[in-house]
């Protein structure tokens, strides 16, 4: 199987291209490293330093003897999206490359609406390329649908 991970360079999207390349599917993953730009923006990083994901890729293909494919673009650029598909012709993605932090979207209104465009464009984009390119095309989605404030309860 074909498989394509969005968001490959995260703390979910490594591992699971590891895991599904691990058990002979060919993988390819795709990133825009905002993670990486958001930890660098806050003045943060990890308490366990991340290799770029090219050395990572390389790293996996030395011990394992398996490629994975690796495309750098952004899912809000429409023609990046359907040429990743159309080019890697994937029979599952699946789909992490949400920006899933509420406090950062949370820090001022450019935030906010930078958080809404990366996650509801991004998919957008993803379900159009899906449907023009090839619907057969299965999607796992994990994404935030959180929402923040007081419920109003009607009775």
């Amino acid at each position: 199987m074909r498989v394509l991970v969005l968001g490959g360079d995260g703390y979910l999207g490594w591992p699971t291209a590891l895991y599904l390349s691990r058990q002979g599917n060919d993988v390819g993953v795709v990133d825009n490293f905002a993670r990486r730009q958001y930890d660098h923006e806050m003045g943060v990083e990890s308490l366990v330093p991340i290799r770029s994901l090219k050395r990572r890729v390389q790293c996996w293909e030395e011990v394992s003897g398996s490629r994975i494919e690796a495309f750098v673009g952004d899912l809000t650029d429409d023609g990046f999206v359907y040429r990743v598909l159309t080019e890697f012709s994937p029979d599952t993605i699946v789909h992490f490359a949400e920006q899933r932090s509420a406090p950062y979207s949370m820090i001022d209104r450019s935030h906010a609406v930078y958080t809404q465009v990366n996650n509801v464009v991004g998919t957008l984009n993803l379900l159009y390329a899906i449907a023009d390119i090839d619907p057969s095309i299965h999607l796992v989605k994990l994404g935030t649908m959180g929402e923040y404030g007081t419920p109003i309860h009607r009775h």
